[in-house]
Parts: C-alpha cells; sequence; structure tokens
C-alpha cells in the first residue's frame, strides 16, 4: 500500500513525574528536545494513567481498556496475549510496527515467563527472534532497570555480548542497589540502544508502507543509577525542594501514616506482588528521616532529574532522523509515561497504592506538524486508555468494541474543547487492597475500598493535595456527586460486549 496515512511514533518513559520538562515550568531541569515538542505540538497537562503501575498501564495503552478488563492487574500478572491492541489491527491494516525497550506485558521473576530469568539470558534465542509480540510484528526487548541482573538481558543483553562487554561488570547479580554515576559507558547503555533500535527501524522498513514505532524507555525509574555526563548535570544542592507540610498526614487514610512509619503490618495487607514496586517498597522522607534523609534524597533527585535530560538526547536524535528522511510532517509522534513517581514529595518516593497527582499524572505531548496546532497547552482531561482508540482514528480506523477509551482526536484539533470530563485510575495494589480515583476538572476523590476510608481534594484551592476534605461535612454534596459519578462512569464502562443481536 502507498504511504497515504500518516507514520506513529509513541515514545514512552518509565516512572517519569508530570512536571519534569522545561518548557512547561520545571526551570531546574533541562529537556531542550521535549521543549521542542511542546513548541510543535500539544502539551496536555492534565493527562492520568488508568493504572500507576507498569504492567497494568501499559496493557491499558495497547488495549484502551482499563485494568479491569483487560484482567492484568499488577505487575506479576500476564496480559493475555489474544486481547486485541491497536499495534495488531494497525498491522492488519498495512502498517509496520515495532515495539523496541521495555514491554513489561508479563511477569519478569517468575520462573518460565517469557520475559523472566532465566529465559530472558538466552543468548541464542534472543539473536534469532524478533516477533511478533501483541501486534508488533518486530520487537527489540530489554527489561530491569540500571544494574540489576535483568537489565542485561533479551535482545540488549545479546546485544551487549556481541559489543564485547562484560555484563557482570557493571549489572547484578546482586544489581538494582547502586545509585549516583554509573560506570557503564553511556554508548552502551540502554536509553542509546532503545533510541538505536527506533531509528534502525524507522530508517530500513518497507518505504511503502507507514510504520507504527512505540520506543519504551524505561528509565526515570529507579534505582537512580545514571551514566556520565548526565549524572553529574545536577548538583543535588540546588534540587527543587520537595513538596510537604508539617501535619499533613493528619487528616489522610491510614495508609499513609502506615507507610511513613513503617507499620505496614497494621493493613493486613497480603502481599503477593513484587513488594519493591507495591505497598512495601515505597521510601521514607522528611517526616521520620527513618530509611533515606535529605541528603541523599536529593542525590536521587539530581540522577533522576539527569535519566530524564538522558532521554531527553536521545528523543531529539530520534526527531532529527524523522527530519533527515524527509518524513516528520507525515509523523505523529506522541510523547508520554507509563505513570509518575512521588520523587521525594510527601515523604514518599517511587509509587504505590496512595493517588497523588504525582504517580497517577504525567507528561503528554503530541505532535502532527501542519495538521495539530502548535505551541498549544491545554488542562482537558485525557487519560491513557484514549491512546489506542485516538491512534486508531488518526489512520482512520474503527475502535475496537472492547476498547472502553475515547479518541482524544478532536481535542488535539482544538485543545481547549474537551472530550471527556473525568478521568477513572484503578489500582488493586494487592489482592485485597484495592483504590479507585476520580479525577474531575476540580475535585477529585480516592477511595479505598472496603476500608471506610477516602480521600477528597479541591485541586483548585489545594494542588498539593495537603488538605483531605473527605470528612469535612461542608463537603459532604461534593463527596456524594464523584461517589455518584463513579457508579455512572462504571455503568458506561460495563456496556455488553459483544452486542444484543436478537430479542431472545
Amino acid at each position: 500500500m502507498g504511504n497515504d496515512k500518516p507514520n506513529i511514533l509513541l515514545m514512552t518513559t518509565d516512572q517519569q513525574h508530570w512536571n519534569t520538562i522545561q518548557a512547561l515550568g520545571n526551570e531546574h531541569i533541562k529537556t531542550p528536545n521535549l521543549d521542542r515538542l511542546v513548541g510543535e505540538g500539544v502539551a496536555f497537562e492534565r493527562a492520568y494513567v488508568a493504572n500507576p503501575v507498569c504492567s497494568p498501564s501499559r496493557a491499558s495503552i495497547i488495549t484502551g481498556e482499563y485494568a479491569s478488563r483487560h484482567g492484568c492487574w499488577n505487575i506479576g500478572v500476564e496480559l493475555d496475549e489474544n486481547r486485541t491492541t491497536f499495534a495488531q489491527l494497525l498491522h492488519e491494516s498495512g502498517y509496520s510496527t515495532g515495539l523496541f525497550g521495555k514491554a513489561h506485558l508479563k511477569p519478569v521473576i517468575k520462573e518460565g515467563s517469557f520475559e523472566a530469568p532465566p529465559h530472558i539470558h538466552d543468548r541464542k534465542f534472543w539473536k534469532n527472534w524478533n516477533g511478533p509480540y501483541y501486534g508488533f510484528e518486530k520487537v527489540g526487548l530489554v527489561h530491569g532497570h540500571a544494574d540489576e541482573q535483568s537489565s542485561y538481558g533479551m535482545h540488549y543483553g545479546a546485544w551487549l555480548i556481541d559489543q564485547g562487554i562484560d555484563p557482570e561488570k557493571y549489572f547484578g547479580p546482586g544489581g538494582g542497589h547502586r545509585e549516583g554515576s554509573w560506570d557503564l559507558p553511556e554508548e552502551y547503555h540502554y536509553t542509546r540502544w532503545t533510541a538505536d533500535q527506533t531509528i534502525d527501524f524507522i530508517e530500513n522498513k518497507d518505504t511503502d508502507e507507514p510504520f507504527m514505532a512505540w520506543c519504551s524507555f524505561q528509565d526515570p525509574h529507579n534505582a537512580f543509577l545514571c551514566p556520565e555526563p548526565w549524572n553529574s548535570m545536577y548538583d543535588p544542592e540546588k534540587m527543587p525542594a520537595f513538596i510537604e507540610k508539617e501535619g499533613e498526614m493528619d487528616d489522610k487514610p491510614l495508609i499513609h501514616r502506615c507507610l511513613i512509619e513503617d507499620r505496614m503490618d497494621e493493613l493486613d495487607i497480603e502481599v503477593t506482588a513484587d513488594p519493591g514496586h507495591g505497598t512495601g517498597g515505597i521510601q521514607c522522607l522528611g517526616h521520620t528521616n527513618k530509611n533515606l534523609g535529605y541528603d541523599r534524597a536529593r542525590k536521587w533527585l539530581a540522577s533522576y532529574y539527569g535519566m530524564t535530560s538522558l532521554i531527553d538526547h536521545h528523543v531529539g536524535r530520534i526527531l532529527d532522523k524523522l527530519d533527515e528522511l524527509g518524513i516528520a510532517d507525515n509523523t505523529v509522534v506522541i510523547f508520554t509515561s507509563d505513570h509518575g513517581d512521588y520523587a521525594g514529595n510527601h515523604g514518599l518516593w517511587l509509587k504505590g497504592p496512595i493517588h497523588y497527582e504525582d504517580i497517577i499524572r504525567v507528561p503528554f505531548l503530541v505532535r502532527w506538524k501542519n495538521q495539530l496546532p502548535a505551541g498549544e497547552r491545554t488542562n482537558s482531561l485525557i487519560s491513557h486508555v484514549d491512546i489506542a482508540p485516538t491512534i486508531l482514528d488518526l489512520v482512520g480506523q474503527e475502535k475496537s468494541p472492547r476498547m472502553q477509551g475515547v479518541s482524544q482526536l478532536s481535542t488535539m484539533k482544538k485543545p481547549n474543547q474537551e472530550t471527556r470530563n473525568w478521568c477513572l485510575i484503578e489500582n488493586r495494589a494487592e489482592p485485597n487492597f484495592y483504590v479507585k480515583t476520580i479525577v474531575q476538572d476540580r475535585y477529585k476523590l480516592n477511595y479505598f475500598l472496603d476500608r471506610e476510608e477516602g480521600e477528597l481534594y479541591d485541586l483548585y484551592e489545594d494542588p498539593n493535595e495537603f488538605t483531605n476534605l473527605y470528612n469535612n461535612p461542608e463537603y459532604a454534596d461534593v463527596k456524594l456527586k464523584l461517589f455518584m459519578k463513579l457508579v455512572d462512569v462504571y455503568g458506561e464502562l460495563e456496556k455488553p460486549i459483544p452486542p444484543r443481536q436478537s430479542f431472545a
């Protein structure tokens, strides 16, 4: 087929805080290439994940479904390969599809899993297999973070060996605990490798076919270990202040205090997932200084910013390649992250079942030259479940009947005309600990199921979420309306599939 449809380039990061782009207001960070996308496209400043955990979030991005439907409810749970993805639908319509970098659609610490050791270290397999995978016909995969042993597996690990690199010099066993400056040369870092794989796919595919490429960076995820010169780009003593307030935990649900004070046993949570990514792995800062302390926390943030700037550099290389090939005008570029990081705010790090904006709100940039406005910023709500139907709409295809998201193409064209007036975030952190969040223009409700606890925030008056209004009688009507909206939302999402065919 001729390339009369736009190419699609989806770039994602892992665990990137929404406020990590200079052009959108963070003067402490250097992101010239993301700034370039802001200047040439539309920046959604109220973009929300469907789930603030890697696997369910990524599954929602490619299926357009919430975790309660697609079934991948937490890490350690596999997404059914028979689920319909936007990549599958695009490939069936003639697109060349590729996924490069982190997938994490299957368990990564379960023996026998495709994305887990020991399989990921089978060099012979990875040198001879390149897909298909969840609708992506060509893949180049890597998993793990920093110097974890799993980081030198899959296609990236096989490539490292071919470069004459001794993985054990730079990676596990016992990895994932170093922090700060990494002695791994930047030319062999997985961020560069992911960008190189994406560029190679774009440059060498059949030019008669439009492409859909997912460039999936796995940083700035912890551990906060970054190669030079990027790690030294930021002075820990000049990092922005963490968002916190004395006494802010006083009106918060029990889980807040238990996490901060290391009293998780009081919640009676059955820990069945990787505790480093669930309720047990959140670090404490500021309120008790028990686990971290400010000096170390500022060093973490400096490395986190360095990792982000390294990604930004390689985003620029990919954008430059589009220009060089003369296809930038016909390529839709979308940039976002699978979820955020508390990044030291409210005394917390990493991610977990406390739904501050830090982890459920993410960067979201879209550029389509001469088709979408340039330099526009909008507070119109957008959800990760909208990515799949929007991509399909961009290329003139109908979304799958199972997709629960909506196309945001009309809002991308007219950024201040919203498509949706609510965003839903689900987080079954453990089998018996489930958090649901509904966000609207002004108010946000977090409800901890079966615990008679919750949070209500006025994001206009209290954007830092210091004051919980859940039990404030003056806001009883607001709380009731949000609960009713939550019920209505699930009524809408539970539309029968397939549609009714007859009366009997």
